[in-house]
This record gives C-alpha cells, structure tokens and sequence, in this order.
C-alpha cells in the first residue's frame, strides 16, 4: 500500500478527502477517474486542512517564512513564495508521518502552489487560475483548478512511478 498524507490549505483539503474516499471504496465515486487505480492501492494517513502558519509551524515543528501579505488569521504568499512554502511544507510532512507521497497546497496572491513529493521525485507546480486572497479574487475557481490539477498528477505519478494501472 502506498501511504499518502495532505496537508492543504486553498484547496481545504479536498485533495486528501478525495484521494481516501477513493482508497475507502465509496460507491458513488466507483466511474469517476483515478478510482480503479487508487482503490486497493492507497491508504491516507491525514488530510488537513491547515491555513494558519502558526498550526503548520507547531503540527510539523518548522518554521515557515514571513508572510508576503497580512491576511487575518492566514498565511498570504506572493506566487513565487507560495512554490517555496508549498515544497517546505511537503518535505516536513513527508518527513513527519513517514508517508510514501506527501501532498501540499498553498495559495495567497497568484495561480497559487502544488507540491506532491514521492519517494523518487519532487513535483512542483501552480494552478491554472490567478487569484488573490487579500481581495477575494477568483478564490473558488483556482481552488477547483488545482483539485483537478494535483488529483490528476497524483493519479499520473501513480501510474508511473509506481507502475499501478487501471
């Protein structure tokens, strides 16, 4: 079995509660893409949903930079830091939990940052959707966009670095 963890911010942990419904056999998900690979193949050790820079420094027992923007409560990053912090944070979740894949997302002002890391590689990339935190801009569409996005490269590096086919 191959042990994922997710610890997410803008996508508010949506990856992770997908990929377990998935390895959990929920029925109503049986004909959706990425089902027959995950299934049997997968199990979630967490999936969080974390947009405090205070829980994540505490959780993981690390400390992140300062953010680029005050936003309330949460960590607001320009895009280029968000890339950083999202690879900071996958490493020390990786590194926490043990886990085959460790999963991160983090989005303030820009497309926002996926970092899946596995036991071979690191993967490193953005939604397809600028948004911006601080305003409210286009904050559920580049969520839905990197759901999409990371789930589909998740089912990719399934299919290629652990050699699991539909």
């Amino acid at each position: 079995m191959i042990s994922v963890a997710t610890l997410e911010c803008f996508t508010h942990g949506k990856i992770g509660i997908k990929i377990h419904k998935m390895a959990c056999g929920y029925k109503e998900l049986q004909n959706d893409f990425g089902y027959d690979i995950i299934r049997g193949n997968v199990l979630v050790t967490a999936s969080m949903f974390l947009p405090s820079k205070e829980s994540i420094e505490s959780l993981l027992n690390m400390k992140l930079p300062k953010s680029d923007h005050e936003f309330k409560y949460s960590k607001a990053y320009n895009e280029e830091n968000d890339l950083k912090v999202a690879e900071y944070i996958s490493k020390a979740l990786k590194e926490k939990l043990k886990c085959n894949i460790a999963i991160s997302t983090t989005a303030g002002v820009g497309k926002g940052a996926i970092s899946i890391l596995t036991d071979k590689n690191s993967y490193l990339f953005t939604s397809d959707i600028y948004g911006n935190l601080i305003k409210g801009e286009n904050i559920l569409k580049r969520q839905e966009n990197a759901v999409n996005k990371a789930f589909e490269a998740f089912i990719k590096i399934l299919n290629e670095e652990y050699n699991i086919k539909e």
